[in-house]
Parts: C-alpha cells; structure tokens; sequence
C-alpha cells in the first residue's frame, strides 16, 4: 500500500467520526501504570535505537511504552490507518511532515501545542523554527518536531582519492559536483564486474525540490496554500533537467533495473557508489561500514544555496491514553530523549542546544562533518503542508520516475504533473479549515 492509499484508509475511517479516530480505552491515561503504544519504522541500526530511547524513558517513569517496530515507512503508514480504521491506533507515532495533515485535517490528532505551551520540560523557543511550522496546520502545531535533517551528499572518500579528487568544499557548485560524479563513474562492467557510479539519486519530488530551488524555480505556487506545481518555469526546468541530466544524460547514476537488482543504500555500503543524495537516517546503517571511509557534504549549489526539510515529529492520537503518551513524547522530544537519538546517528536533533552539543557534531563518531547539516537549516525550504500531499507526492514521483529513467520527454512530464494534481490540490484547499 503507497502513502496515498494508506492516508486514504484513515480518511474512509474517520471522515465525519472524530470519535472513532481516538486511541481506545485500553490504552491508560492516568500516571503511574500506563501502557503507551509507540510506533516507528526503520532498518535494524534506527530500531536499536528507539530501543534504547525506550528503556531509558521506562527507568525513570511508572508508565510502560510497548514499542510498536515497523521495518519501511508505507508499512508504518498502512498500520498507523489500519489502527484507526479499528479505533485503536498507536498513542504516539513518527511521522514525516509531508504525511501528517490527512490526519489533522480530520481531527484525528491531540494537538500538542497547548500541552508544550503549559510543559515545564519543554519550550518552543528551545526548538529551530522550521521544523515547527512544517508542523502547523489550522493555526495549531499539531505534533512535536524530533529532527530537522536537510539533503546531503554522502561521498565515498576512498573512492573520491582514488579518482584524484579532494573532499567537497563548502558551498561547492553543481558544476563541481557534476564533475566529480564523472570522474567516479566508472567504464561499463565487463562479465561479472560491478560499474562504480559516480551518484546515486531516488527520482521523486523530496529529491528534486532543492534542485529547483537552487536554480530560482519554484515547486508550487503558494507553499501555504498550493494551487498548481510551477516545476514549469524558466528556472523550474533549470532544475528539472540539472537533475534529469544525472541519469539520462550521463548515465552517471544507476538505471533502473539495477537499482532494482541492488538498492542505492546497498550500492554505496558496498563501495560501489561515489556519492549518494539523502538525509540523516542513513547514518546508523552507515556507521556498520569498515571498508572505506565516508562523510558527508552540502547539496551543492546551481544559482543560490538551498536544500529541501526532512522532518518527522512525535504526534499524538486523539483520546483516553494522549495524556500517557504526552509524557513520553516530553521525554523523546526533550534533551535527554534527543541526545540518546543523536548519539545514534539518527537525527540532526531539532533541539538547537542539543544539535550544537558533542552528542551530535562528536567528530570521532562518522560523519566526521555534521556540521553540514547544521550549516544548511537557514537554507532549508519545505514542501507544502496539504491533506492529500501523499497522494499528490505519489502522482508526481510516478512522473518524475518515468522521466527520469527516459520514458517520457520533460513536456510530457510536466503535462502529467499538470493534470493529475489539479484535482487533487483542489481537494487539499477545500479540506483547509
């Protein structure tokens, strides 16, 4: 089930009963003795270490959390739906910002911006900004930013010597980072070898988004209150074809069916990939490697530095068990919880004094450079907050996945994007409050 169908389920389950979308009286809500259900998603290195954050919440408080592991993000996303649909949903949850507004659209969150306004533990001014209001909607903040992790390039620094080439310097330009992906692209394999690409890139609009902002363009027309995708723009197809032009001009990166044999993240903890284009959650698997040395850089720049916000948050369903859940979320969301979660790599922590702290930029700990990632939230832009942004999400990276791998010309994308989003970011502005 993608996003789209999943954030769907939840529509067909509390659309016009608020009441339904509660957690159930099962779940306890008064101190002492509560059972809290918390649901994540992720590979084996991020589980260890909600893990952990888990059994350090438990020794300091009567309540008991039940950790709810879910291994990929549209699992995560159908179980969460499933929950509701049967009226019983985890008391807290992640969930990036793209993903969260179906669920405030429709009541079926405790808000948690009165509860962090009366919390002694927690202030909103202690937080980075940005991540806050990716988590507003209706004028309230709906759920409690973990991390505020940006686009980065992870690079291979083996394969970059080998190549003759020096680390990527701070604010390096397209046009450097082009050349480098050239010079790390291997000859085509011979028998059983396996081609070295010099980057590596998933073709949807969280990858694209900076690329058209850095070149001037915009990806819709109010992030606000989005009314049309304007990828269309002089500046906009600037971006489009800088990063179409990876794949389908150079063959720089890996086609389709051997991303298909073998992931990008497989790729590059194999050594086989110069430079990967993702956010912080690859850092635990990342930190297993022992072959070569790695670290990270910024997203280059086309005209002006930009980079796209990747962020999840603890969010809260509505009912008997959102007082339990709050406190655990206090305690997640609050320092000791987000150094625990930034001592595993996890999260670039959305906590400013936490993020400048050793838990987070501990050099000895790779990526040696995640100042990089503290360097980018004043460039860093969101996607829009929609109610149907999954399904929106959904139709555009089917689009930019043909155009990307070469099946369909740019006017064709665009026209696609063109018409199957109308309706639905007509149907996103009609669900505004």
């Amino acid at each position: 089930m993608s996003r789209a169908a999943a954030l769907a389920a939840v529509a067909l389950a509390c659309a016009g009963l608020v009441a339904a979308c509660g957690s159930g009286s099962d779940a306890g809500g008064a101190a002492g003795g509560a059972a809290v259900r918390f649901q994540v998603f992720g590979d084996a290195a991020e589980l260890a270490a909600y893990r952990e954050l888990v059994g350090a919440y438990e020794r300091t408080s009567a309540d008991d959390v039940r950790l709810i592991e879910v291994p990929d993000r549209d699992a995560h996303l159908q179980k969460i739906a499933t929950g509701f649909a049967a009226g019983s949903p985890p008391q807290a949850f992640l969930v990036n910002y793209r993903n969260f507004a179906g669920y405030a659209a429709r009541g079926a969150l405790d808000p948690v911006g009165p509860r962090l306004q009366a919390s002694a533990v927690l202030e909103r001014g202690a937080f980075y900004r940005r991540p806050l209001e990716a988590f507003e909607f209706g004028g309230e903040l709906q759920c409690i930013p973990q991390n505020v992790s940006s686009l980065v390039v992870y690079f291979n620094r083996d394969l970059f010597r080998k190549a003759g080439l020096k680390d990527p310097r701070p604010g390096w330009s397209f046009g450097e980072f082009v050349e480098a992906a050239r010079a790390l692209t291997g000859p085509p394999a011979q028998g059983d070898a396996v081609r070295t690409y010099g980057v590596g890139m998933e073709p949807s609009i969280v990858r694209l988004a900076p690329f058209v902002w850095s070149a001037g363009g915009d990806i819709v027309d109010d992030a606000g209150d989005p009314g049309r995708f304007t990828i269309g723009t002089r500046r906009g197809r600037e971006g489009l074809f800088a990063f179409l032009d990876l794949q389908g001009g150079e063959r720089l990166a890996p086609f389709e069916q051997e991303v298909e044999a073998k992931g990008l993240d497989a790729r590059f903890l194999d050594g086989e990939l110069g430079m990967l284009l993702s956010s912080r959650r690859e850092v635990p698997t990342f930190r297993t490697i022992e072959d070569f040395d790695w670290d990270v850089a910024s997203f280059p720049t086309l005209r002006e530095p930009a980079s796209v916000l990747h962020s999840d948050a603890y969010c809260l369903a509505k009912g008997e068990g959102a007082d339990a859940a709050w406190r655990f979320v206090e305690f997640a969301a609050g320092p000791r919880g987000q150094r625990i979660l930034a001592r595993s790599g996890r999260i670039v922590p959305s906590l400013k004094r936490v993020a400048r702290s050793k838990d987070f930029l501990d050099p000895a700990l790779p990526p040696r450079s995640s100042q990089v990632f503290l360097d980018a939230i004043p460039t860093i832009r969101r996607l829009p907050v929609a109610s149907t942004w999954p399904e929106l999400e959904d139709a555009v990276d089917l689009a930019l996945k043909r155009a990307y791998y070469t099946e369909l010309t740019v006017d064709e994308t665009l026209a696609r994007i063109d018409r199957e989003t109308a309706p639905l970011l007509e149907r996103a502005r009609d669900a505004r409050p």
